[in-house]
């Protein structure tokens, strides 16, 4: 195992940055700091040789007390310069960490905060869950076992590099004010490592509670629980006890109790009540500039008039009239007429159009002429894919990002009513991707794949109501109004990643994963995999317990197998998935932060870089 280096002079300039804006921020300079900036391009020339070198070695902790109204704690503060190592650590190991936290994790991550573990638990109770257990970690960092934290880290990272540096500097002492040196134990309280290297291990405390289907939102290690009784509030105190309890550590006794919305509680600062804080619909979510038009009114046509995109239908009757400078993309379905006027308009201006059939099957595109760069691209694309072991390698990856993202929406959404059908598949499926470097064919990779999918449809099929609960994934026909869904979000999504695909100068249907036969757009296959679970999967099964979505959405046609969506139907979707591309995140990439739908377009365009650059590893999206 290598992996990963040790930081530059790039990254150690970029961290300390970081470090010199978090110290000026109630306006005074540190001591050590000012000694460092005086002299910081030698400085950081120092540290670069002596981490190139292999000589670099921290200094020592220095104890402070903090008084906290009642409450004195100790935190162990850096020397300037080993802020400056391990704020360049972190930014470095943060995208390898991340994408394993799980659902449950909202603080020390970045594009999460308060705010969303807030919503979070704002929707539990809008749910029906009304009782919490509010809880935390008893003295949480100190703690911390940490030779099982380091061991995690190692695992995650896949890094000696890395590791040997995080594991100096956590064998550091820290010095108090009389000069004595102390070994600490756990990991330091004022350390930037130390809530990445404490989120792992917390994910063992996670895990036994979602196992048993419980609604979880922590916050590092501050704690709720959300549950139907009190009963099971206590339950899940019992089952967290005992998870941390084979790690040495214990729940903060004073701060664990069970208590329910009508009476109130507080929790990250936020006074819950049973109305209080409210639910914000659209939190997260970017308000576009121009819209996707969705045009499914059979015999209806889309026509360019006077600088205007107009639908009519099938008599003429206007169904939209809007400026063509508000239009980013058209989605036609089934018997839609798209006039000369209109293509030589989308192709011009680079609004990509996709059509498909009524029942959702994907059938092209328009798509603009390429530039002059795409030829190149092309060539590197077709070689690569004819590379085993590139085609190989990309195949685990795609596969791997779905598979992590399926996990995490079972986990997501499973109650204590599921507890047979969830957690099963959440472990074999775990199980699965543990299985995916040991592939060594593209083949097997699709195997998992599918055996991950034998696993997962029945389960997402038991998170739906009584009334939409499905068995297996249906399709050409979909047998079910979920199933009719899912197909007609996928060939929604499926345009939008070969219009992805197209603006980054690849061709679609030469894929990795999936067999470049009978016309499929491979590639774009392959890029939608893990936006499946992440966008469409999700905007459908949330629809269905919101009420949304509901049986009354599908109908069948005589002499003619499967559901259809009803007119009412489609547009319930279609408005789901809009809302879901436009929410917005930071941190599911490093230093890139914007809506889905540009998370899509980046992905697309790391899939180039990767392609032209084999030092740079392609990765999916952190879920938020």
């Amino acid at each position: 195992m290598t992996g990963v280096g040790v930081p530059t002079r790039g990254a150690l300039e970029q961290a300390w940055a970081e470090v010199l804006a978090r110290d000026l921020q109630d306006g005074t300079m540190a001591g050590s700091v000012a000694r460092f900036a005086e002299h910081a391009g030698e400085n950081l020339d120092g540290l670069a040789v002596q981490l190139a070198d292999g000589t670099w070695k921290p200094h020592d902790l220095t104890a402070v007390e903090i008084i906290s109204g009642e409450r004195t704690r100790t935190i162990h503060v850096p020397s300037a310069r080993d802020r400056v190592v391990e704020r360049a650590l972190l930014d470095m190991v943060t995208p390898l960490v991340d994408p394993w936290l799980g659902p449950a994790a909202f603080g020390y991550r970045p594009g999460l905060g308060v705010a969303d573990a807030v919503q979070a638990v704002v929707a539990l109770r809008d749910e029906g869950l009304g009782f919490v257990l509010r809880t935390d970690v008893d003295e949480c960092f100190p703690s911390i076992p940490a030779g099982l934290a380091l061991r995690m880290f190692e695992c995650l990272v896949k890094s000696d590099a890395l590791t040997a540096l995080v594991t100096l500097l956590f064998q550091r002492p820290s010095r108090a004010a009389g000069g004595t040196r102390t070994l600490l134990r756990g990991l330091p309280l004022g350390c930037a490592l130390s809530p990445i290297l404490t989120n792992p291990v917390l994910t063992r405390l996670d895990e036994p509670l979602l196992e048993e289907g419980f609604a979880l939102v922590r916050y590092a290690d501050d704690i709720v629980v959300a549950t139907e009784t009190p009963g099971d509030a206590w339950e899940a105190a019992r089952v967290a006890t005992a998870a941390l309890e084979r790690m040495g550590m214990r729940l903060g006794s004073d701060k664990t109790d069970v208590m329910s919305f009508e009476q109130g509680f507080c929790f990250l600062g936020e006074d819950f009540g049973s109305r209080y804080p409210p639910a914000i619909p659209h939190h997260r979510v970017e308000a576009p500039d121009r819209r996707v038009v969705y045009v499914g009114s059979q015999g209806s046509h889309v026509r360019i008039r006077q600088g205007r995109l107009v639908v009519e239908s099938a008599d003429d009757a206007p169904l939209l009239d809007l400026p063509t400078g508000q239009v980013s993309r058209v989605a036609c379905f089934g018997a839609v007429g798209f006039s000369s006027g209109a293509r030589n308009w989308a192709l011009s201006q680079g609004v990509s159009t996709i059509f498909a059939s009524r029942r959702g099957t994907y059938l092209g595109s328009l798509s603009p002429a390429s530039d002059t760069a795409r030829p190149k691209r092309l060539k590197t694309q077709v070689h690569a894919s004819e590379d085993a072991a590139t085609s190989l390698n990309f195949a685990r990856r795609f596969v791997q990002a779905k598979l992590l993202k399926q996990a995490v929406l079972l986990r997501r959404y499973a109650r204590r009513s599921h507890v047979e059908a969830i957690p099963p598949a959440v472990r074999a499926i775990t199980h699965l991707r543990d299985m995916l470097p040991e592939c060594v064919t593209v083949d097997e990779v699709r195997g998992i794949e599918g055996a991950a999918a034998s696993e997962y449809f029945p389960a997402l099929g038991a998170l739906f109501p009584d009334a939409l609960r499905f068995e297996a994934r249906s399709r050409r026909p979909p047998l079910d109004v979920p199933n009719a869904a899912l197909s007609y979000l996928y060939t929604i999504l499926l345009g939008e990643c070969e219009t992805a695909l197209r603006a980054a100068g690849l061709d679609p249907s030469i894929g990795f994963l999936h067999a470049d036969t009978d016309g499929r757009p491979s590639l774009a296959l392959d890029l939608m995999e893990e936006f499946r679970p992440l966008v469409v999967d999700q905007a459908v099964l949330g629809s269905a317990r919101r009420t949304q979505l509901n049986s009354d959405h599908g109908r069948t046609e005589p002499d003619r197998a499967g559901v259809l969506l009803t007119k009412a139907g489609r547009t319930a979707m279609v408005d789901a998935y809009e809302h879901r591309m436009l929410q917005t995140t930071r941190g599911a990439l490093p230093d890139y932060s914007g809506s889905l739908r540009r998370h899509l377009y980046r992905q697309a365009q790391r899939l180039v870089r990767a392609l032209h650059e084999p030092e740079h590893v392609w990765t999916g999206l952190s879920w938020r």
